[in-house]
């Protein structure tokens, strides 16, 4: 899914720097639109010296991605991105340095790869009575069949004349009180937070701007939660963040004690692509990473 990028999401700070990282990529082991191994060639052409693989709910591209990075030398850190309950909906969590092999973490993933499956099986039935039938194997065809979700529906909505657009489909058919709306049952986020540090891994919440939260307030005393739950960082720099949210999510890390991370949350190139450091305009300096490090500790 292509995601809109605003005007400017560096700070004065971010343009003196001189080393870059991308740390919430994904590749076609989720919903991405390029094999692991390509999407870090991508990087290493655009200069990035380390990247995650954030990949909703597996880690299946993590190997692939970790071979071709010692190869052009990039610093790689396995991830993953997970989702869970919140009373406006959803909060994403990002795990890093993660054992792709824990069994937990893989427990986890597998309910969420089942609830997803079961989700879009009552959606398309939702859409087939309202007369819009759209078989599941004409869906990204491409895309393994656990990482199919709504944004991939939504496309094979456009594809066969039934909207006109990407956001026509959600508006009509998909977004939350649309009539093909289906609820997704999630986790509690201390379970998710938990399976990711029993992976010996470190817990961030990813771009919190989409909590829709009422308040600073509202949103710092649910960050202390999580934080309180084992959350160690929060997701500071998102292309979906303006500069005055980017720096307000700085500060609330710095007072909660957590460290700060930042990603494009890459997918796929938009049709017209932009040039420069990273993907999109996002600069996330090499420094978040060393006290990332450093949390873990």
């Amino acid at each position: 899914m292509n995601r809109t990028v605003p005007r400017d999401t560096t700070t004065r700070r971010d343009k003196t720097q001189t080393r870059w990282i991308d740390l919430h990529l994904h590749s076609t082991a989720s919903d991405g639109g390029y094999p692991p191994s390509r999407l870090v060639e991508m990087a290493h052409a655009r200069g990035l010296s380390a990247v995650a693989l954030t990949d909703h709910d597996t880690v299946a591209g993590c190997e692939e991605a970790a071979a071709r990075a010692a190869q052009l030398g990039v610093e790689f850190i396995p991830g993953i991105e997970l989702e869970a309950a919140h009373p406006r909906g959803a909060l994403h969590i990002l795990g890093y340095f993660v054992d792709t092999a824990c069994t937990a973490l893989a427990d986890l993933s597998a309910a969420a790869v089942q609830r997803r499956a079961e989700r879009n099986r009552e959606i398309l039935e939702r859409l087939r009575v309202l007369g819009v039938n759209l078989p599941q194997d004409v869906i990204e065809p491409d895309v393994p069949r656990h990482a199919i979700g709504r944004p991939h529906i939504a496309h094979a909505l456009v594809r066969a004349g039934h909207v006109r657009d990407f956001r026509t489909a959600f508006n009509d058919y998909l977004a939350d009180g649309a009539p093909a709306f289906v609820p997704f049952m999630l986790p509690a986020a201390e379970a998710v937070i938990a399976a990711i540090r029993s992976a010996g891994g470190l817990a961030s919440l990813a771009h919190p701007v989409r909590l829709r939260y009422g308040s600073s307030l509202e949103l710092r005393t649910l960050v202390k939660r999580l934080r309180d739950a084992g959350l160690a960082a929060i997701e500071t720099i998102h292309p979906s963040h303006l500069p005055v949210q980017t720096r307000e999510y700085h500060r609330l890390a710095e007072e909660l004690g957590l460290a700060a991370t930042g990603g494009s949350d890459f997918h796929r190139l938009p049709p017209k692509q932009e040039h420069g450091v990273g993907f999109g305009r996002v600069r996330v300096p090499y420094d978040l990473l060393e006290s990332l490090r450093r949390a873990r500790t």
